[in-house]
């Protein structure tokens, strides 16, 4: 049974499309799904547009027939700023997963790119992140997921969406905790016995923490700041999967690693504000 049934995939056709990884073909089964692909015109005159709609549509429906055979498909074309159509089909489209390429900008030494970043902040549900280039896939083992947890309020649906993705993928899965030093002076630093410490405490909080919830989950903890801890159990388990919440920039860990489900807490956030934040509240009045 599919956890996604709407899928919003945003598309840049004038950089092409790559093929998806085994991870993301794992958790979105396209016999089940609906599929909304999105693509953004950011200027386009009003003059020649309606052949512009044409072709765009015909590239979108070949991409569909190669890549999501089986699905559901509609096509979308939006003309404006990327995020704020993407933000906005998420919506109209009622998408329950968006499918985002990391999108590093020409010239740029960011891994994940603005509009990218912007959706990831912004998103009221789970994203799913591609990669320009992943570790390569050894077919012939069993890739885990990796689910990195932070006590931030959030951690119970990071787990349960890391839970499932693990059950739909038939892989093991592996909770991730870093211990995080709280300034150069920490004593987690220099004293041992403190590191050992505290390392037990945050793996019993853990264990605890997984209990039912995930009673088949390997806990791994590490000592350093986040990003560098997760990366290196990344590459140590050979992951699949990376499912993690937290800061918008959490997915960096596994940058050209594997792919990653991103669950942000957007939607608790705006719950608890039903004045919107200041960045959709400028959305408003710009499409006004």
């Amino acid at each position: 049974m599919a956890n996604y049934r709407n899928v919003l995939i945003p598309l840049d056709l004038a950089l092409g499309s790559g093929f998806l990884s085994p991870a993301v073909r794992g958790i979105l089964d396209f016999q089940e799904v609906e599929i909304t692909l999105l693509h953004v015109v950011e200027a386009q005159p009003w003059m020649g547009r309606n052949a512009q709609t044409m072709r765009t549509m015909s590239e979108l429906e070949l991409f569909a027939h190669r890549q999501f055979r089986g699905a559901r498909i509609n096509r979308r074309i939006e003309w404006g700023r990327p995020a704020d159509c993407i933000l906005r089909a998420i919506d109209t489209a009622g998408a329950d997963i968006v499918l985002l390429s990391a999108g590093r900008a020409n010239g740029s030494n960011q891994a994940i790119g603005a509009v990218a970043a912007e959706v990831l902040a912004e998103a009221p549900c789970p994203v799913a992140i591609e990669w320009a280039v992943n570790a390569p896939v050894n077919r012939a083992r069993v890739h885990p997921v990796c689910c990195a947890l932070v006590f931030d309020g959030n951690e119970e649906a990071v787990l349960g969406e890391a839970v499932w993705a693990a059950s739909r993928m038939r892989a093991p899965l592996k909770v991730l905790g870093a211990l995080v030093p709280e300034g150069a002076r920490s004593a987690i630093l220099w004293d041992p016995d403190e590191r050992v410490r505290a390392s037990a405490a945050l793996q019993r909080k853990l264990e605890a923490f997984c209990g039912s919830r995930a009673p088949g989950a390997e806990v791994h903890v590490g000592v350093g700041m986040a990003a560098p801890v997760i990366s290196r159990a990344l590459r140590f388990h050979g992951a699949g999967l990376l499912v993690t919440g937290g800061a918008a920039d959490a997915p960096l860990a596994a940058e050209s690693e594997c792919p990653v489900l991103y669950i942000g807490d957007a939607k608790r956030r705006r719950a608890g504000n039903p004045a919107g934040s200041p960045r959709a509240e400028f959305r408003v009045r710009k499409t006004a």
